[in-house]
């Protein structure tokens, strides 16, 4: 038997009494609510009858009254028959509303009344005759015989009633013998019945209990196995794997986090991962935040910030990239913390290749054009300086002289503008991004010069932001090139840069835009634009300039997206460069994680 066959028999058992008790206790007191309306028509029956007798005791007062009246004449004997008046109508209309319902009684009151108001009239006309005819006996005999007929309609009123109160009396009397009797009948059967049922229901929950706990252990057993599975599991991953209880206390720890960290499963157990896992920061060697402290201040999953390295308890050192998540009991409740990470060392020393190699690459597919923008000038303050040998006059010297130093000053700014792709401040500066774009356009020059390209210039004033003027530069140059490349001969390139307003899930800063006239991005193209390695341009492409520029982008806090251009005079690919005025990045940050 399952779980839950085993549960509805545990709630037959339990309920099924109750359901009974609750009936018996239902019927029970249905019988007392038979027995208390039996008894509160007793007690309306003797109310009745005081307020009968009450209100025979005031005509009673009143005629006493009027006869000491008669007898006396004198006005003060007529006090109790004026009190009377008022309290005996309200009597009979209390009276009235007690016998609703109940006609033979109604019909006996109603003569009552109606023989009160015959005396009550006789009363009244006594009163308004003359004092000296008040003793005549015939007035007397008339008086006491109206009387007498309201006494008798009374006397008649409270027989009826007493035999009404007899009846409800012994009523009430079976009642409650009948129901003594019922309910002890009823409560014997229902005992036995219980004693039955409760003693089949023991034996089928002993059986049940017993064949559940059968099962259990079989279930408990398969656990077991399962849970060894799943650790032997966890033991074999490639990824070290560190669990931890509620307070950050080790519980497991896998075979590649014991040779990372440098501490067995057995001497970490218990400890603080603090202790175990000790991370800094590569650059500041500063003591980064444990990651099992970010899952529980965040109660969610969290992940290491870049260049974290780990020191292993050997001293040892590690790069390492990991992620952190809750484990949540059924309840949704964080029970646990499991920490998964792994050795990037030789991933990040071959991503910093591969960024410092783009750079090279850069260089080198500029390589030419540098050398002609340079050798021009050159050439010219050569033969300038040949003229100034031979020259005379002081004024042509002074304006070959001129030209020479223009010449000079162009060389060293093609020069500089070369050197700053590798000469980096340790901290954001401002850097003028007109100006930027401008530098890497005269490096281009040459070659926008063979291709006959022209480039439409839309910028605004000033567009500064807070940067690494070196990174921002080979961002440029990766797009420029591109779009010279896209655009072929005779085609254009727009560069717009413009104030970028602040957003929801964005603050002020500049926006970049490089459209260009070439045959735009394919969908498939459009899909992988900024995964490493892949490339449209065959062997002439690495397939990385796309991939560094987005990491420096989004290191300096911006974003860059590619399109196909709505502009109808230019209908290639536009690149969208978003960076915020002021950046949280800095030299410990360098551009080393790039999202896909």
């Amino acid at each position: 038997m399952n779980l839950r066959e085993f549960n509805r028999v545990l709630r037959q058992t339990l309920f099924l009494p109750i359901l009974l008790l609750l009936a018996l206790a239902g019927f029970a007191a249905w019988q007392i609510l038979r027995s208390a309306s039996a008894l509160q028509a007793i007690d309306r029956s003797d109310e009745f009858t005081t307020q009968l007798i009450e209100l025979q005791k005031l005509i009673i007062d009143q005629e006493t009254g009027l006869r000491g009246f008669q007898l006396t004449s004198d006005p003060a004997m007529l006090a109790p028959y004026q009190a009377a008046m008022g309290s005996i109508n309200k009597s009979f209309d209390s009276l009235h509303q007690q016998l609703s319902g109940r006609a033979n009684q109604n019909q006996r009151l109603a003569v009552a009344r109606d023989r009160y108001q015959l005396w009550l009239g006789f009363a009244e006309s006594l009163l308004n005759k003359d004092p000296a005819t008040l003793k005549d006996p015939q007035l007397n005999q008339r008086g006491k015989h109206l009387m007498d007929n309201v006494r008798a309609a009374m006397d008649d009123l409270l027989k009826a009633e007493a035999r009404v109160r007899k009846r409800r009396s012994d009523k009430a009397l079976g009642l409650e013998r009948h129901e003594f009797i019922t309910l002890v009948a009823v409560a014997l059967v229902v005992g036995i019945l219980l004693g039955l049922f409760t003693r089949s229901r023991l034996r089928h929950v002993s059986r049940t209990y017993d064949a559940t706990l059968l099962e259990l252990k079989m279930q408990a057993e398969e656990i077991y196995e399962r849970g060894q599975w799943l650790q032997t599991t966890l033991e074999s991953i490639g990824d070290a794997v560190v669990a931890c209880d509620n307070e950050g206390r080790v519980v497991f720890m896998n075979a590649v986090a014991e040779a990372l960290t440098g501490w067995t499963g057995q001497e970490a157990l218990g400890r603080q991962l603090r202790e175990v896992f000790r991370i800094v920061n590569e650059e500041t060697r500063e003591e980064a935040e444990n990651p099992v402290d970010k899952v529980r201040r965040l109660q969610t999953v969290a992940g290491l910030a870049n260049h974290t390295a780990l020191i292993s308890r050997q001293g040892k050192e590690y790069v390492v990239d990991d992620s952190a998540a809750p484990i949540r009991g059924q309840d949704g409740e964080m029970t646990g913390i499991v920490l998964v990470f792994r050795d990037v060392t030789d991933a990040h020393r071959t991503e910093a290749a591969l960024i410092a190699g783009e750079k090279l690459a850069i260089a080198g597919r500029l390589a030419a054009s540098i050398a002609h923008e340079i050798h021009n000038p050159l050439d010219s303050v050569a033969n300038l300086h040949f003229l100034m040998a031979d020259e005379a006059d002081p004024e042509k010297r002074a304006e070959y002289l001129h030209l020479a130093q223009q010449e000079v000053n162009r060389t060293m700014q093609i020069s500089r503008t070369l050197l700053s792709l590798y000469r980096e401040p340790k901290a954001p500066v401002p850097v003028d991004l007109k100006e930027l774009a401008e530098g890497v356009l005269l490096l281009l020059e040459r070659r926008l010069l063979q291709q006959n390209i022209h480039v439409d210039r839309d910028y605004s004033e000033p567009c500064v932001v807070e940067g690494f003027p070196a990174e921002l530069r080979q961002v440029f140059t990766n797009i420029l090139v591109n779009a010279l490349e896209a655009a072929g001969n005779n085609g254009r390139i727009r560069v717009r840069i413009d104030h970028a307003p602040a957003e929801e899930l964005r603050c002020v800063g500049v926006l970049v835009e490089v459209t260009d006239s070439g045959p735009g991005i394919s969908e498939q193209a459009e899909q992988n634009l900024f995964q490493p390695f892949f490339t449209t341009k065959g062997e002439e492409g690495t397939g990385l300039g796309l991939w560094v520029s987005k990491g420096i982008v989004q290191k300096h806090g911006g974003t860059i997206r590619i399109a196909n251009s709505h502009d109808e005079q230019l209908r290639g690919a536009c690149v969208r460069v978003y960076l915020p005025a002021r950046t949280m990045a800095s030299a410990s940050t360098r551009a080393t994680a790039h999202v896909a």
